[in-house]
């Protein structure tokens, strides 16, 4: 998906930080107690394999709608299309550390 409107990175930082750092930890790197007890556990952005399978298109469909069989619940009703993208360019840019 592409956006006409410039991508607001500090959006994504506060969605990110208030949203999903719970299961996915500050850095991204699932280090936290949901970890523990979810199955499967989160993602692991800061990992090899993710970088690897995580395409941009793939992100933006699981936070919209959610990943069967795991935690990750639809964000397409409480996030518009521009927060969902921002939150994504966040996660690649700065804890995936992806060119984009």
């Amino acid at each position: 998906m592409a956006f006409a409107d410039p991508v607001d990175s500090e959006a994504g930082r506060d969605i990110f930080f208030k949203h999903c750092k719970a299961c996915h930890g500050n850095k991204g790197d699932g280090k936290t107690f949901a970890a523990n007890v979810l199955n499967p556990p989160p993602k692991k952005f800061t990992s090899e394999k993710s970088k690897q399978q995580l395409t941009e298109k793939r992100m933006i469909r699981s936070v919209t709608e959610g990943r069967k069989g795991t935690a990750m619940m639809p964000w397409e009703s409480r996030l518009t299309t521009q927060e969902i993208q921002a939150v994504v360019d966040y996660i690649r840019r700065k804890l995936m550390n992806s060119p984009q």
